[in-house]
């Protein structure tokens, strides 16, 4: 619990660093406003943050929201003209009580979409999902630097932190996509080898996946998503 506790107070820490430079450098953003980023994060920790609290006093779990492009689409119109300020102190009190909620679980059994146990969820939902959303915002808004930070820190906090293969996987098959953007083919496929050995779920999903365009007709990573 104590390396979950430690991932998830790094993320912290850097969400209040993309805030605080949102709040000094943010013009007219291209996609989502990092006001809005924040209050989507804030929507996903509270579904789970109601989820955990009904196994915590014995109530039948809340599940998941069934559809979460429709969600998306309902509640994200709520986050319209919030302060960033305000979003931002919203996210810090729900990454709070989700580790304060953690904690008092432990790891156990729960199913959250396709996490199985409570440290997949809190680290997929508070970890791993803000981070991807962050990354987009960097990338559409011109940092691609500052975006590749975030992909590698991921992976070494992952490592360090000993997360659970599910989460470490996606983690290091993000990290790929950056690599691709980079032009650096070798070193997305050296992800990928290891991204496939912890979730060999993906390899079906590679060959779709336009972000990893670039590989599709390569021979190697024909011969990696067949093996």
């Amino acid at each position: 619990m104590t390396d979950v506790r430690k991932a998830l107070e790094a993320e912290r820490e850097m969400e209040r660093e993309f805030v605080a430079e949102a709040r000094k450098s943010e013009i007219a953003p291209k996609g989502w406003p990092a006001a809005l980023v924040m209050f989507h994060i804030c929507m996903w920790r509270e579904h789970l943050n109601n989820a955990l609290t009904d196994v915590k006093e014995g109530r039948a779990q809340t599940p998941p929201p069934d559809n979460v492009d429709e969600t998306n689409d309902a509640e994200l119109a709520g986050g319209l003209g919030v302060a960033l300020t305000d979003i931002a102190q919203r996210a810090d009190v729900l990454l709070t009580s989700l580790i304060t909620l953690y904690e008092e679980l432990g790891e156990r059994p729960f199913q959250w979409y396709n996490s199985t146990t409570t440290t997949e969820a809190v680290l997929r939902t508070s970890y791993m999902h803000p981070r991807n959303h962050f990354v987009d915002y960097l990338n559409q808004n011109g940092d691609a630097a500052a975006a590749l930070r975030l992909r590698e820190d991921a992976v070494s906090d992952l490592r360090e932190f000993v997360a659970p293969s599910t989460v470490l996987g996606a983690a290091l098959y993000y990290f790929a996509y950056q690599r691709i953007a980079q032009d650096q083919t070798d070193e997305a496929l050296e992800l990928l080898v290891e991204t496939f050995s912890l979730r060999p779920d993906l390899k079906e999903a590679a060959t779709k996946d336009p972000e990893l365009e670039a590989l599709h007709d390569n021979a190697a990573f024909k011969a990696l998503t067949k093996a």
